[in-house]
């Protein structure tokens, strides 16, 4: 055990330069950044590691695209100007071998970028890498699958603390739970990856969104090589015009619109709900993967990462309805939308309960509203940078940082929706633990949207009504 700590240690140690990881296993995905205006000396170093087998796991837990995936990006990568180290079917050891080789080769100003796909699974909030050789395990063993696996805010810790110019993080990672379930408790989260905090100078995007699985086919006999996440990043990396942000949405938007032209296995229409979703905690402008060349780059300012939407063109913002809002109302961005809400509780306990906590940070975290009674009338409001295409909505109901804290606060019960143009639904959220996909009965275009809470689920405690993670499946509209 001593040894095994240790060599893990050591490990981790050498993740330090590690600065892009990119997880082809259909949950969340992660962006990689490259600098906008690299020095002459700069190199762009990455490493490309897909895991296909899985020898400990049933035959209904092995996985085709995500070797063929590992190769793709790897060869996109390398018409990038990257030197690249390809790993497949790798186990813990090999995984950081390969790891020691890439960071080996880097120095301080560097462009990193590195990818993984395979499986992974969330245990009680935190995303796990798995290797190819994780061992069989049983329901409930937890620890055990933690110790055979690689976390990703590990990683990441390790990324911040070099000096890299650029980290790159891509996590293709969204599949359901490679571990057996059977009457007892289960391992991790049924599917999916976690919704992993934002980390600081680190472009992060994930394959689909919290509470959604990513495909690897769109039918059984689907002839692509690639996973359809990987399709379609692979493709859209290499755009010159598209910095992080716009690549972002690029493929947010194209994968989300090939997920929906899925079929099940007799052929029949399998719309299913795949929103790559994303994190730019960069600083010093925007920064393009294959565009910009150091002749022509332009550093732009640094924009704080809480600001209120940008504003759109002259001639849009005379067709946008304008949205209703509030004096007291705090607002923060995420990429194209600007979450507003009517109040905030004040913090209290170490904790802080602002806008941001509904679509980053940990599920301990929430948005909590700050008005005395029972939170009927607060509102809160997602407001686009454009027209967009709005399908469903995942919610995290109450405050979901125990069951305990779950039970003691107010949940949403009943949200009246009110889209820009006129449109009003009303949903209504179970009182339940863990996520909610909300389908609207059919596609709404809007500029904005606005929940409004009409009724709760009473706390046992306290009257304060939480809501832990809010989310919009949305498109860009024709």
């Amino acid at each position: 055990m001593e040894n095994t700590q240790h060599f893990t240690r050591h490990f981790i140690r050498s993740l330090r330069i590690v600065v892009n990881i990119v997880l082809g296993i259909g949950c969340l995905a992660g962006y990689g950044a490259i600098a906008a205006t690299p020095a002459a000396a700069e190199k762009r170093i990455a490493l490309s590691i897909g895991n296909d087998l899985y020898p400990n796991l049933g035959p209904d837990r092995q996985l085709k695209k995500a070797v063929n995936d590992a190769g793709t990006i790897a060869d996109s990568l390398k018409s990038l100007g990257f030197e690249v180290i390809v790993g497949t079917n790798l186990g813990r050891q090999a995984m950081i071998d390969k790891l020691a080789e890439f960071t080996a080769r880097l120095q301080p100003g560097d462009t990193a970028a590195v990818f993984f796909a395979g499986h992974g699974v969330a245990i009680s909030g935190v995303n796990y890498l798995i290797p190819s050789d994780v061992p069989a395990v049983t329901e409930g063993a937890e620890a055990r699958v933690r110790g055979a696996s690689i976390a990703e805010p590990d990683l990441i810790a390790e990324l911040q603390a070099k000096s890299v110019r650029v980290a790159l993080l891509v996590i293709d990672a969204c599949r359901d739970n490679p571990f057996p379930r059977a009457a007892g408790r289960s391992i991790g989260n049924t599917r999916g990856l976690a919704d992993a905090k934002p980390a600081r100078g680190i472009f992060t995007l994930y394959s689909a969104g919290i509470g959604q699985t990513a495909l690897d086919r769109l039918s059984g006999n689907d002839p692509a090589h690639n996973s359809v996440f990987t399709r379609v990043f692979a493709e859209q990396m290499k755009r010159p015009e598209l910095h992080l942000g716009d690549l972002a949405v690029e493929v947010r938007e194209r994968v989300a619109e090939l997920a929906l032209k899925a079929t099940d296995g007799g052929g029949q229409p399998a719309p299913h709900e795949q929103t790559p979703a994303y994190y730019d905690q960069t600083l010093g402008g925007r920064i393009y993967l294959a565009g910009r060349s150091p002749d022509n780059a332009v550093r732009e300012p640094v924009a704080a990462p809480t600001v209120l939407a940008a504003k759109p063109p002259e001639s849009e913002r005379a067709l946008r309805p304008p949205r209703p809002g509030s004096p007291g109302e705090s607002c923060a961005r995420k990429g194209f939308e600007t979450y507003c809400v009517s109040s905030v509780l004040k913090p209290q306990f170490g904790n802080s309960y602002g806008p941001e906590n509904l679509f980053e940070g940990p599920q301990s975290s929430a948005w909590v509203e700050g008005q005395a009674g029972q939170g009927i009338g607060e509102w809160i409001a997602i407001e686009f940078d454009g027209l967009r295409t709005v399908r469903s909505i995942v919610v995290r109901n109450g405050y979901q940082k125990s069951h305990d804290i779950f039970q003691k606060n107010n949940r949403v019960r009943q949200l009246r929706v009110v889209f820009s143009q006129g449109e009003t639904q009303t949903l209504v959220v179970p009182d339940r633990f863990g996520s909610e996909l909300l389908t609207l009965p059919k596609p709404v275009r809007a500029y904005w949207v606005k929940f409004i809470i009409d009724g709760v689920w009473a706390g046992n405690k306290y009257t304060d009504t939480a809501i832990t993670k809010l989310v919009i499946n949305s498109e860009r509209a024709p």
